[in-house]
């Protein structure tokens, strides 16, 4: 059962066909105390028709003011810092490097010190899975203080001082907030949360706003049947801030944004209404697997935005997780939880430093030292 809001029972049903198609059965409406309408719509027994495009598309409303307004303060901005000149990014970058070997100050991505064997095992070990040097330098230098000798041990400890871990905690006062890029597992992530608050007899408030992409309705029906709950379905900052006003959800709130580009100013102009509306901590949802430098863009780009958590999907579609976790490690992200299900009954698995020490040495033979 998908759910709808608005001033009145026609705009709520307008919306209801927006999604659902002209086949849409209205199954009750409602009169909330804000004054708002609540229409519960379904598209059975017929199949719904495919959803129109949702007008007008994701970010427009906030575009068009952000290309037009000055720059103010003279500063970098996000969107200036993702879409200058290569040759003027890797020239700064370059002349960065330069200015900290200068001052003596340390740079992070020093060599790897492989002095002893079990160092050069582990990197042997970590960089298959596309590791950078900066992180296997990192985990390596953590492991150094591993008092038993066992592989397992040895890692999970040089993972955990490379990373923080803290999983999500729930509160109607700070609704998590999925982003992150197409295809990066939002929406699942949205359903599996809901499932982890259920499951601990807790409620779950369910907003979308990834509506506009090919078969988002259909995915987001079979959740809410899977979950036995209502998505609501929030196309605009001001539809969110509407529910979240008129429902006053007591438990897990989650909000699932529709995929940005880090290097477009007003996919991210648009988000920052979202994340207003909320209130909300932004949490980055990324594949487990990817092209890592891509993946340290779209980490920088949102933890410029202010995301401090992130959430690594697909561990069921890949053997290397290097990109993402070097992705989170470069902005200093931290490890929230794991997706290695596509099953939403079985969840997220908390992220932890013996979890992901496992998972890596999942499959291979030998002995690090």
């Amino acid at each position: 059962m998908m759910k709808f809001i608005a001033p009145t029972v026609e705009a709520a049903k307008a919306k209801a066909r927006r999604a659902l198609g002209d086949g849409v059965s209205i199954v009750s409406v409602r009169n909330l105390p804000s004054g708002d309408v609540e229409v519960s719509a379904s598209d059975k027994p017929g199949p719904a028709a495919p959803p129109l495009p949702v007008e007008p598309a994701f970010g427009d409303h906030t575009r068009q003011a952000f290309d037009e307004a000055p720059l103010r303060g003279g500063g970098y901005s996000l969107g200036a810092r993702l879409n200058e000149p290569l040759e003027q990014k890797f020239a700064e970058d370059a002349l960065a490097r330069l200015s900290s070997e200068l001052s003596g100050r340390p740079h992070r991505a020093g060599p790897i010190d492989l002095s002893d064997r079990t160092a050069r095992a582990m990197a042997d070990a970590l960089r298959p899975h596309s590791f950078s040097d900066e992180l296997i330098a990192a985990v390596i230098e953590g492991a150094r203080a591993a008092e038993v000798d066992d592989d397992l041990y040895r890692l999970a400890l040089g993972l955990a001082a490379a990373f923080d871990f803290a999983p999500v905690h729930f509160s109607p006062q700070t609704p998590v907030m999925l982003v992150g890029p197409t295809g990066a597992g939002k929406t699942s992530c949205g359903a599996k949360l809901a499932a982890a608050a259920l499951a601990r007899g807790s409620t779950a408030f369910i907003m979308t706003a990834d509506v506009g992409r090919a078969g988002a309705i259909d995915q987001i029906k079979a959740y809410g049947d899977a979950l036995g709950a209502d998505y609501y379905i929030t196309e605009t900052p001001h539809e969110v801030a509407q529910a979240l006003r008129s429902r006053r959800p007591e438990g897990a709130v989650v909000l699932d944004t529709p995929g940005v580009s880090p290097y477009d100013p007003g996919d991210f102009a648009a988000l920052r209404s979202f994340q207003e509306a909320t209130r909300g901590e932004p949490v980055l949802v990324l594949p487990a697997s990817g092209d890592p430098e891509e993946f340290k863009d779209w980490a920088a780009a949102f933890a410029e935005f202010g995301a401090r958590r992130m959430i690594i999907t697909k561990f069921d579609a890949t053997r290397r997780a290097g990109a993402a976790l070097s992705a989170a490690f470069a902005s200093k992200f931290t490890l929230a939880h794991f997706s290695q299900t596509p099953f939403i009954s079985e969840g997220l698995i908390d992220a932890t430093p013996e979890f992901l020490a496992r998972r890596l040495l999942a499959g291979r033979v030998g002995r690090l030292g």
